[in-house]
């Protein structure tokens, strides 16, 4: 030890000194024994009531997590554009100690250090996900964001497309939804989008894609797809007869759109999407789609070329020829969320789900969202104003007398048809007819 008078001073330092280290290196060990006990306490909190102290880290986190999932419901990622990502500029200030901490801020500063993180790996997600999605539901070659339209779209597995039970009790969740729900309000102000004449006399009318902001070359939109009126006429003229009575009781003011019954159709496969541009889809990257330049280069490279639309065809061709002609009945007519009243059927071959398997196996570059429930679109309500429970209850009780008429009703299947659409939901275009494999039935009528 140093002798004297500043000898004393300087080993009065050195014990300060590491009297403080000590007490620092306490608090760490303190703080991390805390974000332990938070990470536990937070687990049993799911399992009780009580919240004291790092439960509350947990609801945080969980709110993080809700809110950003809510965002993504609206379809703000889709667009890719980061300043539509939640702002996580308080949870960083916590976690960096901001002006203004004290005592209790430092002791909290694991926990909001692990907050800060979780944050921060939800945004990352999030930019992440809209960097992969923004050429798929919301790019500048078109109209942006469908995404909200997209999330409302039901999905179901190979077993519910083939069996009737599954896919009908499907249907009745989808009407059930919207009798107790009404209206995805983001879902119809997506599908304006692909409408003009939205206000004024007379009625929306869906853009022909060469009308886009920016416009679509010839075979950018291509499907294959049903028509039920050369099947069934009668289904397809009572069907209209329905649309128009659901149509007569909506709220004064409200804008829809009717499909006409040449255009009745079920959706096989979409090898090539207006929201999901796939000019190549054998191609897994993208499809084909350039997806740098100028959007103008962009809408140019999703026209196909000749001998990959001829290669396309032919795989659409050979997945109709070996498969039978599916089988389908009308389960019911339903207004969904989206604001589309949809004619439900069942396949009671199972022959449909097959189709659509053998399609996605043969294009690997395809759009990944796509049909998988046996609908029709019949109309559209285009109007994004919440309905009324009046309102909600008077077309619900159309639809339900409508589906005890039309329920049963069969049509049988001989071919279906490969189409370069020009116009939104149209299926007007180019197009290719496709025989299914004989199985010896002829079309039938209910």
């Amino acid at each position: 030890m140093l002798q004297g008078p500043i000898g004393s001073v300087a080993e009065a330092v050195v014990l300060a000194l590491v009297g403080t280290l000590t007490w620092v290196q306490l608090r760490r060990w303190q703080t991390r024994s805390a974000a332990t006990a938070g990470a536990a306490t937070g687990a049993a909190a799911n399992k009780s009531d009580a919240a004291a102290g790092p439960v509350d880290i947990q609801a945080t986190a969980h709110a993080i997590v809700d809110a950003a999932e809510e965002e993504a419901q609206q379809g703000v990622h889709a667009a890719g554009s980061s300043s539509a990502l939640p702002d996580m500029g308080i949870a960083r200030q916590d976690g960096e100690g901001g002006a203004g901490s004290g005592g209790e801020e430092a002791e909290q500063e694991g926990s909001a250090g692990w907050i800060d993180k979780a944050g921060h790996a939800i945004v990352d997600a999030a930019e992440d996900e809209a960097k992969r999605k923004v050429h798929m539901v919301g790019s500048s070659v078109n109209i942006p964001d469908m995404s909200a339209n997209l999330k409302a779209k039901v999905t179901v597995s190979e077993e519910q497309q083939s069996n009737p039970a599954l896919l009908a009790a499907v249907y009745d969740d989808m009407a059930e939804k919207f009798v107790q729900h009404g209206l995805n309000l983001p879902a119809v102000e997506a599908m304006r989008q692909y409408f003009s004449n939205l206000e004024g006399p007379g009625e929306p009318e869906p853009l022909e894609y060469d009308a886009f902001p920016v416009p679509l070359p010839p075979g950018a939109v291509r499907l294959g797809v049903i028509f039920f009126q050369e099947c069934n006429a009668k289904l397809a003229e009572l069907v209209q007869q329905a649309a128009q009575e659901v149509l007569s009781v909506l709220p004064e003011g409200c804008r829809a759109h009717a499909n006409k019954p040449s255009h009745y159709h079920i959706t096989v496969y979409m090898a090539s999407q207006p929201h999901t541009l796939r000019p190549d889809p054998f191609n897994p990257k993208d499809g084909g789609l350039k997806v740098d330049g100028s959007p103008q280069e962009q809408a140019e490279s999703a026209r196909p070329n000749p001998e990959t639309l001829a290669r396309e065809v032919a795989a659409f061709r050979a997945a109709a020829a070996s498969t039978a002609g599916p089988e389908l009945e009308v389960h019911r007519l339903l207004m969904a969320d989206s604001g589309t009243l949809l004619l439900c059927s069942v396949d009671r071959s199972g022959h449909l789900a097959k189709l659509r398997k053998k399609l996605r196996q043969a294009f690997m570059g395809g759009p990944p969202k796509q049909p998988t429930i046996v609908h029709a679109s019949i109309a559209r309500l285009l109007s994004a104003e919440q309905l009324s429970r009046e309102q909600i209850d008077r077309i619900q009780a159309v639809c339900n007398k409508w589906s005890e008429r039309l329920r049963c009703m069969r049509f049988s299947l001989e071919r279906c048809y490969h189409i370069q659409e020009n116009t939104f939901t149209t299926v007007e275009g180019p197009r290719v007819l496709l025989p299914f494999k004989r199985n010896g039935g002829k079309s039938a009528a209910a």
